[in-house]
């Protein structure tokens, strides 16, 4: 009861904290993960997941090109919101094309943060500028290879896709794990062959995609946030219909889709077939099944409304969704009827710019627990959308944060769950930033884990400057990070490392060393840790011991337009700390990337 009354007594006073963070200086670029997290309204790069990261890698090496791209191609980024993408297309039609990020800055939705973030994944590229040329039929082809050892165990990956201009493009990606029996064939792989049009038709895929529509509640593949960090988490960034090309591709659909729109009405029309992928990994126990469905929406320039439904073989959903922002407030919402079930279930919320750098957001949500999470990802406090009633507040001012969930399970009044995080940046000198970040979970309803408290402390250094804001400056850099983190639940544990490297237009390094003493699972902690693109390693911490890593990559340019990137990975876990040391655990991977 102590380390949560200790922290309860710092939460009236975060809004001062807060003010007190000083505004510094723009940098001139967002670093990518940096941006990553304020698109995706992750508090840490842990509570990312590997498919999420895959989508935004493409974007670094394949900019979204703002200027050409159609709403289709612009919304199913995942980069810009339906409002930010309406306003972007309104602001082209009238005024031509952006030729600047400060132009982009200054258009509706948008705004300095939100250009920083988006800023490396984004192209200017323009027809209007003088020696532009018109649309080619140009061939682009990008492959991936990648293999690993871990012991005694190995595994590989690989990935390609041939895209002909804007018009058309296939995709394959496999994998085997280090638990497979059998490396060949590849124990998860995904493809698919997409066609965009720049009329009537979006876009046609057959094969793997992804649907994310409205709040979440009736259809959303892939990563969801568990549990409500920024008060950017509080609400879902729809990106309708897009084509996976995910090793993993969990929650992603199999099957055929489209989309239309004429005007400012859209459709999404899908067959997907559930039991499809595990029947084609080998999985012969699984049964195919169809789920039909489809998505209407009209769309206007300060919000946007649509209707979706579905039916698969044990589940299906009616759902209605809307979005709308008035004078810099965002009003949000969907409720959807399991027809299965005969619930409903509802999400809501609201966030608002209160002054200069300051925003509050709310949330309601109401999860009957007979309402099927199948294919579903709305916000929660708990692992599914189910079975759960809660409401959450947001305080943000600028990279500060402070927010508050309450929730509690639908069919049990007495299981209950407060959950606050509170996470503040400095800027300690032009180059380097101190955050603090502050978390509890209270659960009355539990014995021996009642309260879990977690504090940590990164100081982050950069020689080209680094802002609380924006990130990292770009250009070549030398980087170090300090990190000091612990955790209060069944015991006390505790992680530290630090980590330097180099970045340079060509190339990379990182060296990490890490210590670690954590005696019980429950107070195990998470830490993310760099691997080549399209690679996620955020590895659990238990034991004692310590760790080591160093990853490294290298470009290489040939002939126009041809690149090869190769990366290398080595880290080794080892446990001398422990009354009865484990065995040390190294690995090794090997990537390389080939862009025509």
């Amino acid at each position: 009861m102590k380390n949560f009354k200790s922290l309860s007594r710092l939460i009236p006073l975060a809004p001062f904290l807060m003010m007190c963070v000083p505004i510094p200086v723009p940098a001139q670029r967002a670093d990518p993960m940096a941006g990553i997290l304020v698109i995706t309204g992750a508090s840490s790069e842990e509570e990312l997941d590997e498919q999420e990261v895959e989508r935004f890698n493409h974007y670094l090496s394949h900019p979204l090109e703002i200027n050409l791209a159609s709403r289709s191609r612009l919304v199913s980024s995942g980069l810009l919101s339906q409002y930010q993408a309406a306003s972007l297309l309104d602001y082209r039609s009238r005024f031509g094309d952006v030729l600047s990020f400060s132009e982009l800055s200054a258009i509706e939705g948008f705004g300095p943060e939100n250009v920083a973030a988006l800023k490396p994944f984004l192209s200017l590229a323009s027809r209007s500028l003088p020696g532009a040329v018109a649309d080619s039929l140009e061939i682009r082809q990008d492959a991936l290879a990648r293999v690993a050892a871990k012991g005694d165990a190995f595994s590989y990956g690989a990935k390609y896709k041939i895209a002909a201009g804007e018009y058309a493009e296939a995709s394959l990606a496999a994998r085997s794990y280090y638990q497979d029996k059998s490396q060949f064939p590849p124990s998860s792989w995904a493809a698919n062959i997409t066609c965009y049009g720049n009329k009537l038709l979006g876009k046609a895929v057959i094969g793997d995609y992804n649907l994310r529509v409205g709040q979440g509640l009736s259809l959303w593949s892939g990563m969801s946030l568990s549990g409500l960090s920024s008060s950017t988490s509080f609400s879902r960034r729809p990106t309708g219909l897009s084509p996976s090309w995910s090793w993993s591709g969990i929650g992603s659909h199999r099957g055929i889709a489209a989309d239309f729109q004429k005007g400012r009405v859209s459709m999404i029309a899908f067959m997907s077939l559930p039991g499809l992928r595990n029947r084609m990994e080998g999985d012969n126990r699984k049964e195919v099944t169809l789920m039909p469905g489809v998505v209407l929406g009209w769309l206007g320039k300060n919000g946007q409304v649509s209707f979706s439904a579905w039916k698969g073989s044990t589940s299906g959903k009616i759902s209605g969704d809307f979005r709308y922002n008035l004078f810099g407030v965002d009003m949000f919402g969907e409720t959807s009827y399991d027809v299965h079930s005969k619930t409903i279930a509802a999400v809501a919320g609201t966030s608002i710019l209160i002054g200069e750098g300051w925003r509050l957001s709310g949330v309601a949500r109401s999860y009957p627990g007979s309402f099927d999470s199948s294919f579903t990802g709305s916000v929660r406090s708990w692992t599914k959308t189910s079975d759960e009633r809660g409401v959450a507040l947001g305080l943000e001012h600028y990279g500060a944060q402070l927010t508050a969930d309450l929730a509690g399970k639908h069919s049990d009044r007495s299981r209950r769950q407060l959950k606050m995080f509170l996470k503040v940046p400095a800027q300690v000198t032009q180059n380097a930033v101190l955050t603090v970040r502050l978390t509890e979970r209270y659960r009355p309803y539990e014995e021996t884990l009642k309260y879990k408290t977690g504090g940590r402390v990164d100081l982050d250094w950069s020689s080209a400057g680094i802002s609380a804001r924006y990130g990292e400056s770009d250009g070549d850099t030398w980087r170090a990070r300090v990190r000091l983190e612990g955790t209060l639940c069944r015991g006390l544990a505790g992680l530290a490392y630090y980590e330097l490297g180099r970045k340079t237009s060509k190339w990379h390094a990182y060296l990490r060393g890490t210590m670690f003493l954590v005696d019980n699972w429950d107070d195990r902690i998470y830490s993310y840790e760099r691997d080549a693109p399209g690679n996620f390693t955020v590895p659990a911490y238990y034991g004692r011991g310590f760790a080591f890593s160093a990853v490294g990559g290298y470009k290489f340019r040939f002939m126009i337009k041809k690149t090869l990137r190769v990366y290398l990975r080595v880290s080794d876990v080892a446990y001398p700390l422990m009354k009865d040391p484990k065995p040390s655990v190294w690995e090794a991977k090997l990537q390389a990337m080939l862009a025509l």
